[in-house]
């Protein structure tokens, strides 16, 4: 699995020293130290390989068609999220290099859409001053590219192939940007890459053996270890609490509070509860704590390959999925709201 541990230590760092210090928080680190954001080794085996022909709505209601963009010439994307520390601090220069190259090559700004909606982003991009095409990946372009931490550069050459991805912004970057854009096409016909979207299940459907990964980084079912047992899943993350009371207070309160109502449920219910860590930002290693937040009776498991995520269709955490003793998605409940724990009450009830 890639390693972020430096990344995750910088942006940890950064979410307590914001915490703790105004001053602080307005001057973090330059975005290209290595210390900031780690790449990943694993980045270098996606180049080379077709992009997927896929399209998006922009935030002011336009068509991005990826084979149409990539046809007309290279392509740079850049993913990013509204929470994150060096993305916001990498916008400005984003915006330098949009001006720099608009003429020169397609720069499109797209928030991967986990933990934001398209009125966080369309409110980030008024306050950031950013000017070029802005979308919202519905996790399919995610899934694809597999991504683990924001900011993602990614850049696709006029033969509609990955030809750079990496984290951090500055010269290596600017040296990419500039070699994409004077390198000729030389494939004579283009080819495309199949995304097939995974449609989210829909209540009352048969819920899937989905593989995780448990604290001690063995895989492990979905399915409770108590044949015939209801479940409550919860899905979160190991940093919602920490890493997000700065950057996103709201999610982060819902997120302790959605733990504190299983701890004060679970020991009653008499039903399986299994927490679901996000991939993103997340290695096996902070698992261990994670567990510990939860404490006894909690199964905590990681979604290392977005598979659950995906599969439940959830793109907002905190939020959490009733399954029936025999196995059937019963409802997703959006873990905002106020009316949960009498939601997860009732169908423990129901359930025994």
């Amino acid at each position: 699995m890639p390693s972020f541990r430096h990344g995750l230590t910088a942006l940890a760092l950064l979410a307590l020293c914001s915490a703790t210090s105004s001053a602080c928080a307005e001057t973090p680190p330059a975005p290209d130290a290595a210390s900031y954001i780690a790449e990943d080794p694993a980045l270098k085996q996606m180049i080379g390989r077709p992009v997927p022909a896929m399209s998006w709505q922009t935030l002011d209601g336009q068509t991005l068609d990826m084979e149409a963009l990539t046809r007309k010439g290279p392509v740079y994307l850049k993913l990013w999220a509204t929470y994150c520390i060096p993305c916001r601090a990498q916008m400005p220069g984003f915006e330098a290099l949009y001006q720099r190259y608009q003429s020169r090559m397609s720069v499109v700004a797209v928030d991967i859409g986990f933990g934001d909606t398209r009125e966080k982003v369309a409110a980030f991009v008024r306050n950031a001053g950013l000017t070029m095409p802005v979308v919202v990946d519905d996790g399919s372009l995610s899934n694809w590219l597999a991504i683990r931490a924001t900011p993602l550069h990614v850049m696709i050459d006029r033969d509609g192939r990955l030809a750079y991805i990496g984290h951090q912004d500055g010269p290596v970057l600017e040296a990419a940007l500039e070699r994409i854009a004077t390198t000729p096409r030389r494939a004579k016909d283009l080819h495309f890459a199949d995304v097939t979207r995974i449609q989210p299940l829909e209540v009352g459907a048969r819920v899937p053996d989905v593989k995780l990964t448990d604290a001690a980084g063995s895989e492990t079912s979905l399915r409770p270890a108590i044949p015939d047992s209801a479940q409550v899943v919860i899905f979160s993350a190991p940093w919602c609490e920490s890493y997000l009371a700065t950057m996103d207070p709201p999610t982060a309160r819902a997120c302790t509070r959605v733990r504190e109502l299983a701890q004060k449920l679970m020991p009653r219910s008499g039903i399986a509860w299994t927490v679901i860590g996000a991939r993103l930002w997340t290695e096996p290693g902070d698992m261990a704590a994670f567990r510990t937040l939860f404490g006894p009776g909690f199964r905590v498991l990681l979604d290392r390959d977005n598979r659950a995520f995906t599969r439940f269709g959830v793109r907002q955490i905190p939020a959490i999925a009733l399954i029936t003793k025999d196995g059937h998605l019963a409802r997703i409940l959006d873990g905002s709201r106020l009316d949960l724990e009498e939601q997860v009450e009732a169908f423990a009830q129901d359930s025994r």
